[in-house]
């Protein structure tokens, strides 16, 4: 029986907003609203936890393809059918249209959003993917990224504060362009706030 060697990586997220809902949902409103207020947040609601399960079911996909005592490439491409990306991604497409179009309605139409002054919460975060050239290298380290959290429900990344090269700057990117999440509130409404993430990629 030949000796194999299996690379074992893990991605790890650590990032510095406080996340105050639970299990990664959107609150209910906790401030008197009227009716068609409470309509809107209601859909909110409902839109960004479509959105979040439309990322995580691919996410999910992938990850069980990368299961196993083999080594298994990380790119998407090579793992799902161009049938299936298609479909997921459309999905994914859809359901985040609809979701930041709702946040874009209640600014378009006044509406005061119905929680407290909070952080972003995060609906949904994908882990950082590694390239063949780190894993070959056995590139090991922390990816620090320097991000605005947007009033519009989509996240601007600033700069990479802190870099490991083969690659791994540009997938820890690729990830937090996935995050799903409710931007920060202040006084009713949607607001920027700066942050920062750190994706620790381990082989071993």
């Amino acid at each position: 029986m030949s000796n194999i060697t299996i690379l074992i990586f893990t991605a790890l997220i650590a990032i510095n907003v406080s996340v105050q809902a639970p299990s990664n949902q959107i609150p209910p409103a906790a401030l008197p609203i009227g009716d068609e207020v409470k309509q809107w947040w209601e859909r909110v609601r409902a839109a960004g936890a479509e959105a979040a399960k439309a990322v995580g079911e691919k996410e999910a996909i992938l990850k069980e393809k990368r299961t196993g005592g083999r080594y298994i490439p990380d790119d998407e491409d090579e793992l799902l059918s161009k049938k299936d990306r298609e479909k997921l991604n459309a999905e994914i497409a859809t359901t985040t249209g609809i979701y930041l179009g709702l946040l874009r309605e209640g600014k378009e139409k006044g509406y005061r959003v119905p929680l407290p002054d909070n952080r972003p919460i995060i609906l949904h975060r994908a882990p950082g993917r590694y390239t063949n050239a780190a894993r070959t290298a056995k590139a090991n380290g922390v990816v620090v990224l320097s991000i605005e959290f947007q009033p519009d429900g989509t996240l601007k990344v600033v700069d990479v504060v802190r870099g490991l090269g083969f690659g791994l700057d540009e997938k820890a990117v690729e990830a937090t362009r996935k995050i799903v999440f409710l931007p920060a509130i202040k006084d009713g409404a949607f607001v920027t706030m700066s942050s920062r993430l750190e994706y620790t990629f381990n082989i071993y």
